[in-house]
C-alpha cells in the first residue's frame, strides 16, 4: 500500500499526462511475466545479463529485468544480505559513471505481489551521455532464489509524461509460481 500512496505522490506532481499506449504481457524466461507498451521492442546488447530489454526509440524510453541468483552470491552473503543492502549495490552500480545523481523518491512494499520490493525515482546526469538528464526508475525485488533488478530509464523531461507507463511496468511484474496471497514466501520466511 505505501507503494501505491508514494507512487501516487510521484505521479500527481506532474502536470503531464501519459502519452495512450496499448499494452502487451510478455512472459520471461518462464521466471515472471511483466505488462509493457506496445511501443517498444526488444533490445539486444542493452546488458550482458539482462533477460529483459526493451525500448521505444521515439519515446526514448528503455526498461531492464535482471534476475541475480541467490546461489551467485555465496553461503555467507545468501544468508546475510537482505533486500537494503542489494538494492544498493544496484543503485551504486546503475550510477557509478555518472557526474551527478539524486534521489527523488523512495518506495518499498512488504509484499507487492508476495515478495518484498523496494524502488527509487532518481535524476542524474552525465557528461559521457551527451549531458541529457536521465529519470531513472530502480526496483529490486526479493524472490526465494534471486535478487531481480528492474531499471526504467528515460530523459527526464519526458519523465512526467510517462510515468504512468513507468508506475505501471512496476507494478505488473509476476513471478512464476509466488503465490501473491502469500507474504511468507518472501527470503524464506
Amino acid at each position: 500500500m505505501l507503494l501505491l500512496v508514494c507512487m501516487a505522490g510521484l505521479w500527481t506532481s506532474c502536470s503531464q499526462t501519459d502519452t495512450p499506449v496499448g499494452w502487451q504481457t510478455l512472459p520471461v524466461d518462464s521466471l515472471y511475466n511483466i505488462r509493457l507498451p506496445e511501443t517498444m521492442i526488444p533490445g539486444e546488447g542493452m546488458h550482458e545479463y539482462a533477460s529483459l530489454q526493451y525500448y521505444d526509440p521515439q519515446n526514448d524510453f528503455y526498461v531492464l529485468g535482471i534476475e541475480d541468483p541467490k546461489t551467485n552470491l555465496g553461503e555467507v552473503k545468501r544468508k546475510r544480505l537482505k533486500l537494503k543492502g542489494y538494492y544498493s549495490f544496484v543503485e551504486n552500480t546503475v550510477f557509478q559513471r555518472v557526474d551527478s545523481s539524486a534521489r527523488e523518491s523512495e518506495m518499498s512494499s512488504p509484499s507487492l505481489r508476495g515478495m518484498e520490493m523496494m524502488a527509487g525515482d532518481y535524476y542524474a546526469n552525465s557528461q559521457t551521455w551527451g549531458g541529457v538528464p536521465l529519470f531513472y526508475r530502480i526496483a529490486v525485488f526479493d524472490h526465494p532464489d534471486f535478487f531481480f533488478q528492474l531499471v526504467i530509464w528515460t530523459p527526464y523531461d519526458n519523465s512526467c509524461e510517462r510515468m504512468g507507463w513507468i508506475d505501471t511496468i512496476t507494478t505488473s511484474l509476476r513471478f512464476v509460481g509466488i503465490d501473491e496471497s502469500d507474504t511468507t514466501a518472501v527470503s524464506g520466511r
